[in-house]
């Protein structure tokens, strides 16, 4: 198959703590991101080596209530590590908005991923874009909810939000109860088997499928998804029937589903997810190196573009509609104490 003049590849990044599940006394360094940070600036330089062009990478913050309970204000990570998303924003990398739906649950001194309150939901998306608008003086361009959870709610209200791309869905994945056994949660995770591989505007009445006649204008960006096969070490056996691209799972099933993507479609696109946790084990982080070098060493390194998730939509499925959002009196006030790049 003969592949285009140009495959965009998106490396998108979940802002976040070290631990899921937080310790709301204790405000812990994000050493994780601080040691990524640094790793992929080095990265950057690579892969822009091999590929001839410029390096952008996506970074998705967590700013919401989860944050706000532990941290003393949702925007602490913004404030806190002021210097690094300058540098970020210098680069050109995308600041996007990565929500997850913890309560704490006071009685049973734990957290609780509460997906199967749709209010508690709703109000974690609404807060956080609000919190980034306060920071950063704009709405974001993409969003990602935790854990893969989504709804046809919540799409909704992204879309209102005028949230460019939605960066959840994980083709392939069953429904399940939660992300990690032993968690408390409520409700239950989508069933993804039968959802979309590439990015589509959804219908209004069902998130999974492409509008015919009427569909949203927000972008519902797959994260790219495959099956990994053989015996590969550091997963359990029998393998999982689907796997998403996620830097420092084993890196043997990540060149495999990056294979099979690449193979898959004559005008492919590539979505990685990932935690900013990845270099604080020791496997993890040559599993991370592994995958960053493989695709600098790529046969079609040389047609890779390492872009945000709008313009590798733009790329592949033609312009991306920017909302004309007005920014609200309070976003202007905020912004006027910030860095001019930062705004």
């Amino acid at each position: 198959m003969d592949m285009p003049e140009a495959i965009p590849i998106s490396l998108c990044i979940d802002v976040e703590p070290d631990e899921r599940c937080v310790d709301p006394r204790a405000q812990m360094p994000w050493s994780g991101f601080e040691d990524l940070y640094q790793h992929m600036m080095r990265h950057r330089e690579l892969l822009a080596q091999a590929t001839g062009s410029k390096v952008r990478f996506c970074w998705n913050i967590r700013l919401d209530p989860q944050i706000e309970q532990t941290y003393g204000s949702p925007g602490w990570v913004v404030t806190h590590y002021r210097h690094i998303f300058e540098s970020l924003a210098a680069e050109g990398d995308e600041i996007g908005v990565h929500t997850h739906a913890w309560r704490w649950d006071a009685a049973d001194g734990c957290w609780i991923a509460d997906h199967g309150n749709p209010a508690w939901v709703e109000h974690c998306v609404r807060s956080s874009i609000a919190v980034y608008q306060d920071c950063f003086g704009r709405r974001p361009r993409v969003f990602s909810l935790g854990d893969r959870f989504m709804s046809n709610r919540v799409l909704k209200l992204l879309d209102q939000l005028g949230i460019i791309c939605d960066l959840t869905i994980e083709p392939g994945q069953r429904s399940a109860r939660s992300q990690i056994a032993g968690e408390k949660s409520t409700g239950r995770l989508p069933d993804f088997r039968k959802a979309p591989k590439r990015p589509f505007h959804p219908s209004p009445w069902n998130y999974q499928r492409p509008g015919r006649w009427l569909k949203r204008k927000i972008w519902a960006v797959p994260v790219s998804t495959g099956r990994p096969h053989g015996i590969i070490n550091g997963l359990s056996h029998p393998l999982p029937e689907c796997m998403a691209i996620t830097i420092g799972f084993p890196f043997p099933a990540m060149r495999q589903i990056l294979e099979q993507v690449l193979a898959s479609d004559p005008r492919p696109y590539v979505l990685t997810a990932g935690r900013t946790d990845v270099t604080l084990d020791g496997f993890n982080r040559v599993q991370f190196e592994l995958f960053l070098r493989h695709l600098a060493a790529h046969p079609l390194r040389e047609q890779f573009a390492f872009v945000p998730p709008p313009e590798a939509v733009r790329m592949i499925a033609g312009p991306v509609e920017v909302p004309h959002l007005r920014r609200s009196p309070q976003a202007i006030s905020a912004s006027k104490d910030q860095p001019a790049i930062l705004q």
